[in-house]
């Protein structure tokens, strides 16, 4: 049974509107009947272009208490030729307690690079979020910067990259953030075995307007593969703001159990 706990700063209590919340139980049902559809697909078609990986988690309590959470993700990417890609993601995360809605999250962004040699890259990146439980309405977020491939074996890879970027942040009930930033990002992945591996990401915003304005986003996974399409996954997210909006906590964390369809 796939589980998820989230654990957010309750903050400010705000209007609930209905038509703001996705239920991602219905995009949860849709991403595991496309799944189940591509069995039928010929494991003999030549290799595609396009990979794309769906991911979904949902817990429900009954009893003293009654809780639903429920995530879901998805990542596609798509290979123009050898040396440029272009990544997509999206998903949301929405949380209840005895009815009343505990967490709702949102994101979606894009990531598009072109390598230059063996080991190096450029790239641009965007991202969307939304968090209303971190009094979050709106945070957009662009860099364009360089990659390397800094250690590479057979069953290891290490990613580095370094960006100046663009930050514009609108906050419920609190002023607008908007500056120019730095972007240090790290990723290791460790295949343990041919269904098993690990991964490790590290990402570091510094604002370049306030010195004590900066961001840490992190997460550890481990996924194993069930077959040749599902997967489970392991993870712990944790993410810190040393200036967060008025009436939040500086650090949130979110640990998952989640199944993975990758098409």
């Amino acid at each position: 049974m796939p589980q998820a706990y989230s654990r957010l700063d309750p903050g400010s209590v705000f209007p609930y509107d209905a038509a703001m919340i996705i239920d991602t139980r219905l995009i949860a049902a849709a991403l595991l009947l496309a799944a189940a559809s591509a069995f039928a697909e010929d494991a003999a078609a030549p290799a595609r272009k396009w990979k794309d990986s769906a991911e979904v988690s949902f817990v429900n309590t009954n009893g003293n208490s009654r809780t639903q959470t429920t995530s879901a993700k998805d990542a596609f990417s798509y290979d123009f030729d050898a040396l440029t890609r272009l990544e997509l993601e999206g998903g949301g995360l929405g949380s209840k307690s005895n009815g009343a809605v505990t967490a709702e999250q949102y994101h979606a962004g894009e990531k598009s690079q072109r390598k230059y040699d063996d080991h190096d890259y450029v790239f641009e990146k965007y991202q969307w979020t939304r968090d209303r439980f971190a009094n979050i309405a709106h945070r957009h977020e662009f860099s364009v910067g360089l990659g390397r491939e800094l250690w590479k074996t057979p069953k290891d890879l290490l990613t580095g990259e370094a960006a100046p970027g663009y930050l514009n942040e609108e906050r419920i009930g609190s002023r607008r953030v908007s500056n120019a930033t730095g972007r240090l990002y790290s990723k290791y992945v460790h295949d343990f075995t041919a269904t098993s591996k690990f991964s490790q990401d590290v990402e570091y915003l510094q604002s370049l307007a306030d010195k004590r304005d900066s961001r840490i986003n992190t997460e550890t996974a481990l996924t194993t593969a069930l077959s040749a399409r599902f997967s489970t996954k392991t993870s712990f997210l944790w993410k810190r703001s040393t200036r967060p909006p008025a009436g939040t906590a500086k650090d949130d964390e979110i640990a998952s159990f989640s199944l993975i369809a990758n098409f």
